[in-house]
């Protein structure tokens, strides 16, 4: 019996090497990948505001609305050219932080921001202004590095180090205790 056990070991030994081999190839090109650096970059806004300006007694009031654009590379890579597309051109614009940009209109009647680059992590903010309501739109973030994802920013409190330092423990307390529970129920729940 050892020896058919020996001859069937001899048949499989070279094809379990090369699926481990296989296996060890594709595990460190998943994790060489997983921990490359990227661009990652994200856009949106907080809101618009609309405001009436009656300057003239006699004339209609003016409407002006404002929006404030956030684009971010939330990624570990620099991203080059980053191209803000809008709907119409603004009235005004003001990027910030200050930085060399070009703009241009569209031939179908929309406006580009080009941005050369954005760092990693790097925050970048739109002003834009609207005079008479043209209800101008950010349409589309482009980044030839990257796809960009559309998310939510919102205006945010922020708290001081006592309110930081409590949730802080207050999570970390709520983690170990989750992982005692789970341990404790493994282990038979004594």
């Amino acid at each position: 019996m050892s020896g058919l056990l020996a001859e069937l070991w001899g048949i499989i030994e070279p094809v379990h090497q090369f699926l481990s081999a296989v296996a060890i190839s594709l595990v460190t090109a998943l994790l060489v990948a997983m921990f490359q650096p990227r661009v990652k970059i994200t856009w949106g806004s907080t809101n618009m505001s609309f405001h009436k300006f009656k300057l003239d007694p006699e004339n209609e009031p003016i409407v002006i609305s404002t929006e404030k654009l956030f684009i971010q590379n939330t990624g570990r890579k620099a991203a080059a050219g980053i191209e803000l597309i809008l709907n119409d051109i603004p009235s005004s614009y003001t990027i910030w932080s200050p930085r060399e940009h070009t703009s241009k209109a569209l031939e179908k009647g929309g406006f580009s921001i080009l941005i050369p680059t954005l760092a990693p992590r790097e925050l970048l903010i739109v002003d834009l202004i609207d005079i008479d309501r043209r209800n101008l739109q950010l349409i589309a973030v482009n980044c030839p590095d990257t796809l960009t994802k559309q998310v939510r920013f919102l205006a945010q409190r922020q708290f001081g180090t006592p309110v930081n330092a409590a949730v802080a423990y207050l999570m970390f307390a709520g983690f170990v205790g989750t992982i005692y529970v789970i341990l404790n129920l493994l282990s038979g729940g004594q």
